[in-house]
């Protein structure tokens, strides 16, 4: 009798814990890149699909010139669920002075009557038609605890980021509209000034949450660019980490998604979320951070 082989997303996670521990013999930082995407939903699914390139490619380039120890788990298609999503966040193991990106791209909305919660709930469902409140209660998370979660598990920098609407209890992101010179326009390449990089990356304990819309926003996912939060926001961290920037004036976080708000705000706009509204996306962020004592 053979045994059952193990399927391949169960083995991308079994090499991603052992990664993890294996990479403690190394004093190198690592970056641990966990990427969420319903990239089978079929509204939202090619977009998502961008932005996991997206996503990975920053930071994998970033890694490679930081000479960070790069360490990542996608869950998408068939694997999309709220266990599997869980289960991920429970296995990360890092060190005292490692990284963990956590990205979430897909559906979210707000409770109508909970008023409390400024953050979206994130919709764990690769196919979310059903509004039946206890099947969604079941399988949605506030972004604020999983944000919780991944910070618990002992990092030195936090980053999460759920691009998802927060708008009631609707699932449409795509949208009519959009600029098609922004869709033909060359990307930024990712060219590294360290001394940018180490402010950004390795001089602080901080956690960051940010989520791509406001409080009853859409957040507009385009096929060709992917989410509009995600892609202002790898084109400005790429921008930012050529540049020359003073360690002294702190943290730069800040600014960065200062201006990626106002950037996707501009470009939401532009899309027509229905009966020739424009969108009307602003992110919202919480940075906690304190200098890091070396």
């Amino acid at each position: 009798m053979t045994d059952k082989p193990i399927d391949p997303y169960n083995l991308q996670k079994i090499r991603f814990a052992d990664g993890m521990n294996e990479a403690e013999k190394n004093t190198a930082t690592k970056l641990i890149l966990v990427i969420v995407a319903n990239t089978i939903d079929p509204e939202i699914g090619k977009g998502c699909r961008e932005d996991i390139k997206s996503i990975r490619h920053m930071f994998e380039e970033l890694s490679k010139h930081m000479k960070f120890n790069f360490l990542e788990l996608v869950v998408a298609e068939a694997d999309y669920s709220k266990k599997n999503i869980l289960d991920v966040i429970e296995i990360l193991t890092p060190g005292y002075n490692d990284i963990v990106v956590f990205y979430y791209s897909g559906h979210g909305f707000s409770y109508e009557k909970d008023a409390k919660k400024q953050f979206p709930q994130i919709d764990m469902r690769s196919h979310p038609a059903s509004n039946d409140i206890e099947v969604i209660n079941d399988n949605t998370q506030n972004l604020m605890d999983l944000f919780e979660l991944v910070k618990g598990r002992g990092a030195r920098l936090n980053i999460v980021i759920g691009d998802c609407c927060n708008s009631l209890i609707k699932f449409k992101r795509n949208f009519k509209g959009g600029d098609d010179k922004i869709r033909s326009a060359e990307r930024p390449p990712i060219i590294i000034n360290k001394q940018t990089c180490e402010a950004l990356f390795c001089d602080y304990t901080a956690s960051i949450l940010v989520a791509a819309a406001d409080k009853g926003e859409y957040a507009v996912s385009d096929e060709e660019l992917g989410s509009i939060f995600t892609f202002n926001f790898t084109n400005n961290l790429k921008i930012l980490m050529n540049k020359a920037v003073d360690p002294q004036n702190g943290l730069p976080w800040g600014k960065l998604l200062e201006e990626t708000q106002e950037m996707t705000h501009e470009l939401s706009k532009t899309y027509d979320i229905g009966d020739g509204k424009p969108g009307n996306q602003k992110a919202i962020f919480d940075i906690r951070f304190r200098e890091t004592l070396y």
